[in-house]
């Protein structure tokens, strides 16, 4: 599962400098579950289950019949399939951020806790939203080539929007005086998309994530237990002393 841990390396050598603000918990176009038009959203989550079995096997019979619109209809809002699954797309990503930035905690600024914040709530995320989740995992890894630079453009642009904001005001104070502060930033971050990137399988559904929840966690806590005790100030034993 790719989202909100899945993004380009090279981008991440830039956050631990960059300036960025608290997110807001809603986008401007956003268009969220139960406002706005009713039939275009019917057709956009109509599309993102039939677009989970593939784009080149999706049908757009298939999804105006689900949607309850004509053809014509769909056309009329989105122009081409291919319009269609770029804009499914979009949806889902904006549903899934706005809600994401609605509940997590930026006043913790211990980037550990943050990132076991960005863990758990991606699970609970993807426990009330299976369908949004498996029809990103399966645009992520498109099966054609007409739509797959579009997406990685809009993979891209989600890694300059989220990231920054994910690690901003991070508090430099935890870690040791000996220790590059920069260096070590950039090895949790390498860490955190090297672990999504391992993990990541187009074959994998929602429920197939969701049933390996107890193995996530544990190899999680064992990335923090090893980086608070090789890089903080106050070790593992003494921050759970203080707990």
């Amino acid at each position: 599962m790719t989202i909100l841990v899945s993004y380009d390396k090279m981008k991440l050598t830039n956050i631990v400098d960059k300036e960025g603000g608290v997110a807001t918990a809603k986008e401007d176009n956003i268009i969220e579950p139960g406002s706005g038009d009713s039939k275009r959203k019917s057709i956009l989550n109509a599309a993102m289950a039939e677009f989970c079995n593939g784009y080149e096997k999706a049908s757009t019979d298939a999804i105006v019949k689900a949607a309850g619109v004509s053809k014509g209809l769909l056309f009329h809002y989105f122009g081409t399939k291919k319009d269609l699954f770029l804009h499914a797309y979009d949806y889902a990503i904006q549903v899934v951020m706005a809600e994401f930035f609605d509940l997590i905690n930026l006043d913790e600024r211990d980037i550990l806790e943050r990132w076991r914040q960005i863990a758990l709530l991606k699970m609970d995320l993807m426990k009330k939203h299976p369908m949004i989740f498996d029809f990103i995992a399966h645009a992520s890894f498109p099966d054609s080539e007409d739509v797959k630079n579009s997406i990685m453009e809009q993979r891209n642009k989600l890694t300059n929007d989220v990231y920054p904001k994910l690690f901003y005001d991070i508090d430099r104070t935890l870690f040791r005086e000996d220790i590059d502060v920069d260096a070590a930033i950039r090895v949790i971050l390498y860490t955190i998309e090297g672990y999504a990137q391992d993990q990541a399988d187009p074959g994998k559904s929602t429920a197939d994530y969701y049933g390996e929840y107890d193995r996530y966690l544990s190899d999680l806590e064992g990335y923090i237990r090893l980086f608070r005790k090789s890089f903080y100030r106050q070790g593992e034993s003494q921050w759970q002393s203080s707990k």
